[in-house]
């Protein structure tokens, strides 16, 4: 007898998603790794990997990999959202790192899709706000490390 459910023997291994077919998910991976690279550089940019399901009742599941290809859990739908909780969550479980962090409350914020679709970083403390668009964390780092990002990236465009 198996010990693994149904739902798990029925997924193949992750293959890499065509990201020329999908600009849509093109556009959330870069704005994760946007964000990675401004607050957790050593981490380096994610892919986006997908496993396909052979069961028509199990849908595919879309995984945000490390450069090494470790990654944790599987998101069903591949939103903007979506990618940024699949790539959080696997800094969680894979780095042991809480990331992003919401620097005027020094706590964790949640990938969240707002009404009109955008995806933002979103910090639950008192009644909750919204830290920024992912893609933006950079924009709510302190002055002194934004200078330095930006500092960076020019060196690296030119």
């Amino acid at each position: 007898m198996s010990h693994f459910s149904p739902r798990w023997e029925s997924l193949q291994d992750p293959r890499p998603v065509d990201l020329a077919a999908r600009p849509d998910l093109a556009a959330a991976l870069d704005a994760v790794n946007r964000d990675l690279a401004a607050t957790l550089p050593e981490a380096g940019p994610m892919r986006l990997m997908w496993t396909p399901s052979d069961d028509e009742d199990i849908p595919d599941q879309y995984h945000a990999a490390l450069p090494d290809d470790r990654w944790h859990a599987g998101v069903q739908d591949p939103d903007a959202a979506c990618i940024a909780e699949a790539a959080q969550e696997t800094v969680q479980a894979v780095l042991w790192q809480v990331w992003p962090v919401c620097l005027e409350h020094r706590t964790g914020v949640h990938a969240r899709a707002e009404a009109d679709e955008r995806a933002v970083w979103w910090c639950r403390v008192g009644e909750g706000h919204v830290l920024c668009e992912v893609g933006e964390l950079a924009q709510t780092l302190p002055g002194k490390q934004r200078r330095a990002l930006r500092r960076k990236e020019r060196r690296r465009e030119g």
